[in-house]
């Protein structure tokens, strides 16, 4: 018997149709928008060069860039898990002095012991500020602004008003000021705190907990999240960010004084954090947006310092840039929920 052969029918080819205008549009939006804080650091390092005439981006000045925004970059890191519980943290600046001033007087226990009592006093401060937000329902602004005022008087108090000197080296960190003779030990610790806060953004359980807090605090806790542990834990990570920068603040100026906390509360905290482009509504951004922030506020200062701007000048420039980015960022906000 002969067998008839098979009929075998050809699969018409799939064809997937090109992307239209629209869509290349709209994907060229979002990778503009994504890396949008990238492009503008890249612009204004490449402008600094060129107003320093090729002087800036030398590895030597980069490392005087990184180590001038070390303290900085240490307490933004701290404000931006605050922030992105939709919560705020005034005391920041504050709670640095009162380590660092607290450091100093205890410096005749030794390294170690001197380190660890400025280390617990700002997450003690810290963990004032979480109960008080989490558990007293005290709105965080209110909170903080308290602690910002009890800090600083126990700075000021603690060190009769006056400059304290590191005379048994508390501030030489591992006992090096540089590492592979190069890079400032500084900019190593903040590093450090970088991986560390990225770790736990999104790596970490927390992480998760902390953008769903700062997304819809009801709806988080109606999930089984713990909300007021969360609140707690932002607050006391933010606490030691502070403790830590005291400690880079010593080891850059081999002293400590009660007046630092005049100085880097609002403006060294807060606005790398905004300008990075987490959403002060919370639940939006990330810490190494908080880096970028970091760098475009010290390139900028850079640059006004090399075109002879005056330090309140700077000021002035400084507030109008976090006035705008916030409009901008209230501006989108807006729009996403209309067209929701």
């Amino acid at each position: 018997m002969s067998s008839s052969p098979e009929l075998l029918e050809e699969t018409p080819a799939v064809h997937t149709p090109a992307p239209g205008p629209k869509e290349q549009t709209y994907k060229m939006r979002a990778v503009l928008q994504k890396y949008a804080l990238v492009l503008v650091l890249l612009v204004l390092a490449v402008f600094a060069n060129i107003k320093s005439e090729g002087s800036f981006l030398t590895p030597q000045n980069i490392m005087n860039v990184l180590t001038q925004n070390a303290v900085l970059g240490v307490l933004a890191v701290g404000q931006t898990l605050i922030i992105l519980t939709a919560g705020i943290d005034l005391s920041l600046g504050s709670i640095t002095a009162l380590a660092a001033v607290t450091t100093l007087t205890f410096q005749g226990l030794g390294f170690f012991p001197s380190l660890l009592i400025g280390f617990g006093v700002g997450m003690l401060a810290g963990l004032v500020n979480g109960l008080l937000v989490s558990y007293g329902r005290v709105p965080a602004f209110i909170a903080t602004l308290g602690m910002m005022q009890v800090a600083m008087g126990l700075a000021y108090v603690i060190s009769k008003g006056f400059s304290i000197d590191d005379k048994d080296h508390v501030g030489l960190l591992l006992g090096e000021d540089k590492l592979f003779g190069f890079v400032p030990s500084v900019v190593i610790v903040w590093a450090l705190v970088t991986i560390i806060a990225w770790f736990i953004t999104k790596k970490m359980k927390y992480g998760s907990y902390i953008y769903a807090v700062g997304g819809n605090p009801r709806t988080a806790k109606a999930s089984g999240i713990p909300v007021n542990r969360t609140l707690i834990f932002v607050y006391m990570f933010g606490g030691l960010c502070a403790a830590i920068g005291a400690i880079l603040y010593i080891n850059r100026y081999g002293n400590a004084e009660p007046s630092i906390g005049n100085i880097a509360t609002l403006s060294m905290s807060m606005a790398p954090v905004v300008v990075g482009g987490t959403s002060l509504f919370g639940g939006s951004g990330g810490v190494w947006k908080t880096i970028v922030g970091v760098l475009i506020l010290g390139v900028l200062s850079n640059i006004m310092v090399l075109m002879g701007v005056p330090q309140n000048p700077q000021q002035i420039v400084q507030g109008a840039i976090i006035i705008l980015v916030v409009f901008m960022f209230a501006w989108q906000e807006r729009r996403s929920r209309i067209r929701q």
